[in-house]
């Protein structure tokens, strides 16, 4: 089970995004940054499996908050999500991972 839970303008992430649920947990995610400050955290120290379906759902998070003149900061990213990131040439696009 994913659970993001809102306190203040910190998402905390908690659980494995998969395929079966990565387009649910991006929607809520993408409506509770909606409602954040100016420089939303996302907390990813509970997050329990790292693959690059998550690393997907950062990728549509980050965009979405650059849309919005948003600073998005990542938090506790695991060492996994940190090397799909490099691998993919994703480095400019999440620069916080």
């Amino acid at each position: 089970m994913t659970t993001l839970i809102r306190d203040g303008d910190v998402l905390r992430l908690s659980g494995d995004i998969s395929y079966d649920n990565a387009d649910a947990v991006c929607a809520e995610g993408l409506q509770l940054l909606a409602q954040a400050g100016s420089q939303p955290v996302i907390d990813l120290s509970a997050l329990t499996a790292a693959s690059s379906v998550a690393v997907a759902v950062l990728l549509r998070w980050a965009r979405a908050t650059a849309i919005r003149g948003q600073r998005l900061q990542l938090t506790h990213v695991p060492e996994r999500c940190r090397a799909i990131v490099r691998v993919s040439g994703l480095a400019d696009a999440l620069p916080e991972v």
